[in-house]
């Protein structure tokens, strides 16, 4: 236990209490609209009790200004507990007036001489604090703005993310064709590999100083539309391309015309057919939109002479040149992260907000108007808040559940960059983000390099810190084009690989032993269940289905091959187990860990309402994952206090005549006595149960 001396007075975590998390300390939980009331309590007691001659909330707003709050004391009876752990309880209200992030913590003042600290542990920001001598990590409280939603189809979506050139063939005529037109162009460093089955390339050409992706294998637009009716079996209803317009490269990062599809993809009417086959099964698609940079080889930039027109870098006169940054014109200009074949545009520039965002025929209300869902904003950490916010405006007057996905890899509520904090996330900018912190945190956990408590904290800090709508809509996904395939990250662990060391000559050789792949099957099956059980869209990369292996860029972009066919079953169950119970679309969440080794998520609707107050049929399913090697026998009791659920809803499981349990796997059930379920999970095991009760 924590323990300091103040003024000659010993402090301990039993002597102070607040639980960001718990509805006991806070209310209402987790993240709340502007203008909302938010009550804040501190419980001071416990066995040795201390005098204080004040005690203050310090509220830390978004300008940066601070407020000091009075504390008014009203006597807590403590229950069962014996007399001498009688506590006082002490509660503020503060009022939200406006979007942002607030933080808190509480200075307690002692009568003897001295003085404490309230805050958040070290490295969290929410659930369960600790006492400091000196003024403490705090407690967040985000305020987003009034009125924020989602569409509802993304709090139900499965997504998955193809790299179109690696996925599928429906036509090599396509890759001939639009090779040839790149040739024309005088790209002449294109190349088309003779089988699907190659290694891309990863070294400098001949002749060449550095690598360059121009090697391609052919996948198109035409073969994702043959593969349509795989993907809705698999259960997907949300299809994330990565960049299709036309652009020098293999991924297309590189943009070369915004208003039009690359040819070795297709053409228009290729997309057309996409989106109208794609939205009979159910599925939607959204595109890549690269917008914080150009290629230098393009119709803007035009560096090369290869389009006709004036760009920006062949005159002062172009229509283009407001767009850039140049320091001496016109071989010194800004580009991204330094590379010269990405220059950076001016995302204030009202020319390029123009064309980009707001005009009649923009790029984003051309691509909407063609039938995209809605775009993921590449690197939106580059494009300033306010044109975020007007790109939200487009998309939405375009199509009211256009949906807006932001590439961020930080939590996206406290993200800052450039010294500034960014607003994105607070319900007037990005609809979602790309949740590569729980990436990270799943991969950690079931490594073992951190135990399902603090795994549990983790996940407790997202579903309190994010606001609702945006939680229940973001992509939960494993890997990506940017990052190590799962099987490949769980299968290895930090002992025997790190990728991030190693040279490309040494990824090119690296091949997972079977051992390696055993248990990367068997860690990705817990995963998987650990996506699917959690708020937000489950994110599959094309071929971690079917247990594709790879490092980082390009081993992680090799062609579509079915390396474990067998291991799409997981995810197809998955997916027919969330459809068939709409619980996990919009239900409460819960978690559980239990000895640092299980970890349990609940989704309940217990009191016939999902969590956006809407009703439901009233259901309550348990998923646990044990990334050990040992079996282990959790007990889970329904009828304490937990972190993320509302006073109503903890008054509601203690009052269920909790019956028992019945395995959605295998079909087994399981008595619950006196609220307490016991289960034993067998090792790198799983189990998904449905809870019974009687009113």
């Amino acid at each position: 236990m924590n323990e300091i001396i103040s003024g000659g007075t010993v402090i301990n975590d039993s002597s102070i209490v607040h639980n960001s998390a718990l509805a006991k300390y806070r209310e209402p939980l987790g993240a709340v609209s502007a203008g909302a009331r938010v009550t804040l309590r501190l419980f001071v007691g416990g066995p040795k009790r201390v005098s204080y001659a004040d005690i203050r909330l310090i509220v830390l707003q978004p300008d940066g200004t601070q407020r000091e709050y009075a504390l008014d004391a009203v006597a807590y009876e403590g229950g069962t507990k014996p007399p001498q752990f009688r506590e006082t309880m002490l509660s503020a209200e503060i009022e939200t007036a406006e979007e942002g992030v607030l933080w808190y913590w509480f200075r307690a003042e002692l009568i003897g001489g001295g003085c404490v600290y309230y805050g958040a542990e070290y490295g969290g920001c929410a659930g369960a604090g600790r006492v400091y001598p000196n003024e403490p990590p705090a407690f967040q409280l985000t305020v987003s703005a009034a009125g924020f939603h989602t569409p509802e189809w993304a709090k139900g979506a499965v997504c998955y993310q193809i790299f179109p050139d690696r996925y599928r063939r429906g036509s090599r005529e396509n890759a001939g064709r639009g090779l040839a037109a790149h040739h024309a162009m005088g790209r002449s460093g294109m190349r088309l590999h003779e089988t699907w089955d190659e290694l891309p390339d990863y070294l400098p050409a001949p002749g060449a100083e550095h690598y360059e992706p121009l090697d391609f294998f052919g996948g198109d637009l035409a073969g994702i539309t043959e593969d349509l009716p795989r993907l809705a079996q698999l259960g997907v209803s949300l299809i994330y391309l990565n960049p299709i317009f036309e652009a020098a490269s293999n991924h297309r990062y590189n943009t070369g015309d915004y208003l039009r599809i690359d040819p070795m993809l297709g053409s228009e009417d290729d997309f057309a057919a996409l989106v109208r086959a794609a939205g009979e099964l159910g599925i939607r698609v959204i595109l890549d939109g690269v917008f914080s940079h150009t290629g230098d080889d393009s119709v803007y930039f035009n560096k090369y002479g290869r389009y006709e027109g004036v760009g920006a870098y062949q005159s002062k006169d172009s229509p283009y040149y407001p767009w850039y940054r140049f320091r001496d014109y016109p071989d010194a200009y800004e580009s991204w992260w330094g590379f010269g074949t990405l220059p950076e545009v001016n995302e204030t520039e009202p020319s390029w907000i123009d064309f980009i965002i707001e005009g009649e025929g923009s790029v984003l209300r051309t691509w909407i108007a063609k039938g995209a869902a809605g775009y993921r904003l590449d690197v939106a950490d580059e494009l300033p808040d306010e044109t975020i916010m007007k790109m939200r405006a487009a998309v939405k007057s375009a199509d009211a559940e256009a949906f807006l996905l932001g590439e961020v890899w930080e939590d996206a509520t406290t993200k800052q960059s450039y010294h500034l904090p960014r607003k994105y996330a607070l319900g007037r900018g990005l609809d979602s983000v790309m949740n590569y912190p729980l990436a990270r945190a799943l991969t950690t956990f079931l490594l073992g390099e951190m135990d399902s408590f603090a795994f549990k904290k983790f996940l407790v800090s997202q579903n309190q810190n994010y606001p609702r709508e945006m939680y229940y809509a973001l992509m939960n996904l494993l890997s990506s084009h940017d990052v190590a395939r799962a099987r490949t990250a769980l299968g290895c662990d930090a002992a025997s690989m790190d990728e991030c060391r190693m040279t490309r000559e040494e990824q090119a050789v690296f091949v997972m032993s079977g051992e390696q792949r055993e248990r990367g099957a068997a860690l990705q099956r817990l995963a998987a269940a650990v996506q699917f059980a959690l708020p937000g869209m489950p994110s599959i990369y094309y071929g971690d289905e079917v247990g594709m292996t790879g490092l980082l860029d390009p081993f992680n972009r090799k062609p579509f091959a079915a390396e474990d066919p067998g291991f799409e079953d997981v995810y197809r169950r998955l997916a027919e187990l969330r459809r068939a119970h709409p619980v996990f679309t919009k239900g409460q969440a819960l978690f559980y860990a239990t000895n640092g080794n299980v970890l349990g998520i609940m989704r309940h609707t217990i009191q016939g309402r999902d969590a956006f107050g809407g009703p439901a049929k009233p259901e309550a399913v348990l998923t646990l994952v044990n990334p050990t090697e040992a079996r282990h026998t959790i007990a889970i009791d329904l009828m304490t206090d937990k972190e993320c659920e509302s006073r109503e809803c903890l008054d509601a499981f203690r009052n269920a005549g909790w019956t028992h349990a019945v395995s959605l796997l295998t079909g087994r059930e399981t008595a619950i006595s006196g609220g307490l379920l016991v289960l034993d999970i067998e090792p790198l095991g799983s189990e998904i149960c449905e809870l019974k009760w009687t009113e």
